[in-house]
């Protein structure tokens, strides 16, 4: 009787195993299909989306319509939504809104029939971290399956009472581990509930979605990096323009000219035109703008045309600036200014008149002495102020005899910087241009600038270098130089 008993009982547990085995074997099996399903359906959207994207702008908003459709699709899905979290203040917004998908914060104005307008409130709404279901998602990081929204305290009341929300699914967008976003889709169109299988497989479309969207982020700011440079180089050209395409022929003179900026658009000018039709007159400019860049590029342009309508006919370097400040602070913002030396060159009288705004002093050099002389009539930069407090600036004159030079520089030369953060200086120039005196306009620069290589060791501009240069000498010793930049 016992070994019949004994017998019996381990029929049962074979029996028992075997049985447990089978099941084992079927819901193996049934994972296989599943993860085999998951594997299908992610290789079908990573193929539907690159099909698309090759024929679409690799914009955001158009890369996540295509996620979206494609997920609301496969998910059997009535609506669906991807939310995007703000880096500024850590909400989250709706970027792209599929289907009738309901508003999810609280909210009392819900007359809303029509699909577009329903969609316009849902991107309207601020999400804050951990708030509701979406914002917990974003937080936790964790998916959420509902399929009982009115039951569910995350849901407001409101939205599974005015539209037919039943159920909804919920996965984070996590991209190298953060947490970038989420997606929501509501409602299986069949009318049955979501299963923890479409949840795994909203997961794992989830997972795609944010590798692309960061993709198409990454590809974006390439492509705005690449369109900003294009422009800078197009302002660059344009600001090349506006600079003289080589330095006037004056009886009695020599001029030479360069200017490099620091980026691929700066903020510093020169120029040169005749102030008389007579051309007896040579107005010279030397200025820097504030702000670099295209900004800084389109104020020069504007000072530029302000200085030469304004000095037409008018022999008075003060008066010309009292002008154009006049324009220029009713004209620009009030962080915008214009340092400037503007002077005017008289070839017969063989003296050069000139007006301060702000600028570095004009230097100059005797042929016969071995120390230069500093002039800085007062005077403020342009379009800081008003007329009443700028109408002190001063005016001065010079007489250039034959082999007396005069130099213009901005601010870049004597702030260029070496290495361990030693600027070039004043002192340094100076004696330069005085140790070179007897050489040409041209010459002094090419010194300058070498001298100024020298001393930076290939530490980078960080400023604009521009200089003017002008020696008197006999009318037949004329010389001109293609100015540069």
């Amino acid at each position: 009787m016992n070994s019949s008993i004994v017998y019996l009982a381990i029929i049962a547990v074979l029996a028992y195993w075997v049985w447990r085995l089978k099941n084992r074997e079927r819901d193996q099996g049934q994972a296989l299909e599943r993860i085999a399903r998951e594997r299908k359906t992610v290789f079908m959207f990573l193929n539907n989306l690159g099909e698309r994207l090759t024929s679409t702008s690799m914009k955001m908003e158009p890369a996540l319509e295509i996620i979206m459709d494609f997920i609301v699709e496969v998910t059997d899905s009535e609506a669906g939504a991807t939310y995007l979290i703000d880096p500024s203040d850590n909400q989250l917004s709706a970027k792209v809104v599929k289907g009738m998908f309901p508003p999810l914060m609280p909210t009392t104005s819900y007359a809303l029939t029509k699909q577009k307008y329903l969609s316009e409130r849902v991107k309207r709404e601020r999400i804050p971290l951990g708030e509701g279901i979406i914002g917990e998602a974003a937080r936790t990081g964790e998916a959420i399956l509902v399929n009982d929204v009115a039951g569910d305290s995350r849901v407001p009341k409101v939205a599974h009472e005015y539209l037919t929300f039943r159920s909804i699914m919920v996965a984070p967008l996590k991209a190298r581990g953060k947490i970038t976003g989420v997606l929501a889709v509501v409602n299986k169109r069949s009318g049955t509930n979501f299963s923890q299988e479409d949840l795994d497989l909203l997961l794992a479309l989830a997972d795609q979605a944010a590798s692309t969207a960061q993709l198409v982020k990454l590809y974006d700011e390439l492509a705005e990096k690449q369109r900003i440079e294009q422009e800078l180089r197009i302002a660059h050209d344009f600001q090349k323009m506006l600079l003289p395409a080589k330095c006037p022929d004056v009886p009695g003179f020599e001029i030479a000219a360069f200017s490099d900026p620091a980026l691929e658009v700066g903020g510093d000018y020169y120029d040169f035109f005749h102030v008389d039709d007579a051309k007896r007159y040579l107005g010279v400019v030397i200025a820097d703008v504030s702000g670099k860049g295209i900004p800084g590029a389109f104020v020069m342009a504007m000072v530029r045309c302000t200085l030469r309508v304004v000095a037409r006919n008018n022999l008075s370097p003060r008066d010309v600036l009292f002008k154009a400040n006049d324009r220029l602070f009713a004209d620009t913002k009030e962080n915008v200014f214009v340092t400037m030396t503007y002077g005017i060159l008289d070839s017969k009288n063989r003296t050069f008149k000139f007006a301060r705004a702000g600028h570095e002093p004009l230097v100059t050099v005797k042929r016969d002495t071995e120390s230069v002389q500093l002039t800085s009539p007062d005077g403020i930069a342009l379009a800081m102020v008003e007329s009443d407090m700028f109408s002190f600036l001063q005016e001065a004159e010079m007489k250039m005899d034959d082999g007396d030079t005069a130099v213009l520089y901005t601010d870049g030369v004597v702030e260029a910087m070496d290495p361990d953060n030693n600027e070039y200086g004043q002192k340094r120039f100076f004696d330069l241009v005085a140790a070179n005196r007897q050489l040409s306009p041209k010459e002094i620069i090419e010194k300058s600038l070498h001298d100024i290589e020298e001393f930076t060791r290939g530490y980078p501009q960080h400023d604009d270098i521009t200089l003017v240069a002008i020696r008197a000498s006999e009318p037949e010793g004329v010389s001109q130089m293609t100015a540069s930049a």
